[in-house]
């Protein structure tokens, strides 16, 4: 199981909503990014250990696999280099297609709410001149500066932006890859004080390698992934587990509907 590209493709998104974006970006600080970095919780009822450690490496892969696919959501905190840039991507999504979170990279930051039917998309002034590009970059801000951008209807469910805000999409690109190489035990240890197995991956012929701490007691989730050696390492915790998401569309007052500068089926704002 490994943490895939395609788990972040910010240019989908970003695609989806306004054409002719051609990245998607923003400052890596907590004030950047909407939300906190998820901490995973164990209940009374949910503190009995797994038996992991009685198990080889490639099953508990394949048990943590399943359990983190059997979730209804989940909250992400994940963080990757792209393109040579630092870029972060926070979240909570469900499977009935909710999701409310933000990503960042270089001086670029976006935030995003998805409901059954709507999607909306809040960026700064930085990301909106990128979008509108040389020709209509000022025009984009003074049309986009502090608003959501909605996109009701049959848009909102354009493939490209569902794939990133629900989350069987998003859990499609944490898989198994045996060509990866074989799974070894790594030494016990702690994420946010709760115990943990970890288990490594190294590819063979490489240095790209991606260890996996799954929770020890309760549900054998995986509660943190990090890649290493390869052209775009990264990390992504895991938490909230299956508790419900809060996604709120934003005031109408504070919204401008994108189909309404949509011309002959085009996504130019």
């Amino acid at each position: 199981m490994a943490v895939q590209r395609n788990v972040v493709a910010a240019s989908v998104v970003c695609a989806a909503l306004v054409g002719g974006v051609t990245g998607c970006g923003g400052d890596t600080s907590d004030d950047a990014v909407i939300g906190s970095k998820p901490k995973p919780s164990v209940s009374a009822s949910t503190t009995a250990a797994t038996g992991l450690d009685a198990l080889t490496a490639q099953q508990i892969s394949d048990k943590a696999e399943a359990a983190l696919k059997s979730l209804t959501a989940v909250k992400v905190d994940f963080a990757m280099i792209d393109t040579g840039k630092p870029m972060q991507f926070k979240a909570s999504m469900s499977k009935a297609g909710e999701c409310a979170g933000a990503m960042s990279q270089g001086k670029s930051t976006m935030q995003f709410i998805g409901t059954h039917h709507t999607s909306y998309m809040k960026a700064n002034d930085t990301f909106w001149r990128e979008a509108g590009g040389k020709e209509d970059g000022d025009a984009t801000v003074e049309l986009l500066h502090g608003k959501w951008v909605k996109v009701p209807g049959d848009a909102a469910k354009d493939k490209d932006l569902a794939s990133f805000c629900d989350l069987d999409s998003f859990l499609d690109g944490i898989s198994s890859d045996d060509n990866d190489g074989a799974f070894t035990k790594g030494p016990p240890t702690t994420i946010d004080g709760q115990p943990v197995v970890t288990i490594i991956q190294k590819k063979a012929g490489g240095s790209e390698k991606t260890t996996i701490y799954v929770a020890a007691q309760g549900e054998p989730y995986p509660l943190k992934i990090v890649n290493e050696g390869g052209k775009e390492p990264g990390h992504a915790t895991f938490g909230d587990f299956n508790k419900p998401v809060k996604a709120v569309a934003p005031p109408a007052s504070q919204t401008v509907d994108i189909s309404k500068f949509q011309g002959d089926g085009g996504k130019n704002v």
